[in-house]
């Protein structure tokens, strides 16, 4: 791509000290993790079959990690990318060189996407070996590392879109962080129609006599919520989830049996990277040379 904001950014990141280290602790934090619930069980005298349920959380608790992690740091990664240009006063002459508004909202996007899916891809060596143990699949890892990948792309587009709003770094810094976690309630309140409408679908049907075995809808708020998203993922790939509501609620255990998870988490997907691709949009109109200057006066 011939964009040189890209292009500088990411040589001058790379180049960087912190870029070794920041993926050693990373994957460091990961590896631990999945030692700890999975290998260690291999260097015992016995090995059980009981024991595979042990590889099984690894494998969760290693994508949940590194879901909390990339949540944790990618806001903030692209908070400051324009407004501590504002603040140090060089937007102006970036502006004016000749580089787009949208070429300048993607290259700063990039430079922090390509380092955080670096990090996701890093982990990949740590997913690979639980395969082994028969606790996932090729696929499914792939699944899962995608997934990571286009949530890392939409919380960066919402920290960049923050970044164009507010004149300070530390303000659009508190603002992503607000904006997600507002986000991530707002994504949530369809989920009260949706169990409305799975329970009036599944109703209809018993009363009419004909057998269950699936319901022809997908939840709203599996689509929008990638938290949702991640369960359905997860739900999808190991049925964990399903025992364990067996205790909480008889009906959310046998609702959870007839949703189409995969379409959630396909759905899922695709809307995390229309939403980031509307974002980039957006902020690339707000920051058109010729609004940049009526604002200043």
């Amino acid at each position: 791509m011939n964009n040189p904001i890209f292009a500088f950014q990411a040589r001058r990141r790379m180049r960087s000290l912190q870029v070794p280290i920041i993926l050693t602790l990373y994957t460091s934090a990961l590896t631990a993790v999945a030692a700890l619930t999975s290998y260690a069980r291999f260097l015992g005298p016995t090995f059980l079959i009981g024991d595979m349920s042990a590889q099984l959380a690894g494998y969760l608790l290693v994508l949940l990690l590194q879901f909390a992690l990339l949540l944790l740091v990618a806001p903030a990664v692209t908070a400051s990318a324009i407004s501590g240009e504002r603040e140090r006063q060089t937007l102006d002459l970036l502006l004016v060189t000749g580089t787009s508004s949208l070429k300048l909202m993607l290259g700063k996007l990039l430079e922090s996407f390509c380092f955080l899916a670096l990090m996701v891809v890093c982990s990949m060596p740590v997913l690979s070996l639980i395969i082994l143990t028969g606790s996932a699949t090729v696929t499914q890892v792939l699944q899962s590392v995608a997934f990571l990948i286009l949530f890392v792309l939409y919380a960066l587009s919402i920290g960049l879109m923050c970044s164009t709003l507010f004149r300070r770094a530390a303000t659009s810094t508190i603002a992503s962080y607000l904006a997600v976690f507002l986000i991530g309630i707002l994504t949530l309140l369809p989920l009260w129609y949706d169990v409305k409408r799975i329970g009036d679908l599944y109703d209809a049907l018993t009363e009419s006599g004909i057998q269950v075995q699936a319901l022809d809808y997908t939840p709203i708020s599996f689509i929008i919520n990638p938290g949702l998203g991640l369960f359905a993922l997860l739900e999808s790939q190991t049925a964990v989830f399903h025992n364990s509501l067996w205790s909480v609620s008889y009906t959310l255990s046998v609702t959870l049996d007839f949703l189409p998870l995969q379409k959630c988490v396909y759905g899922n997907m695709i809307f995390m990277a229309v939403a980031s691709a509307a974002l980039i949009l957006l902020g690339a109109l707000r920051l058109r040379p010729g609004r940049e200057r009526i604002r200043r006066r």
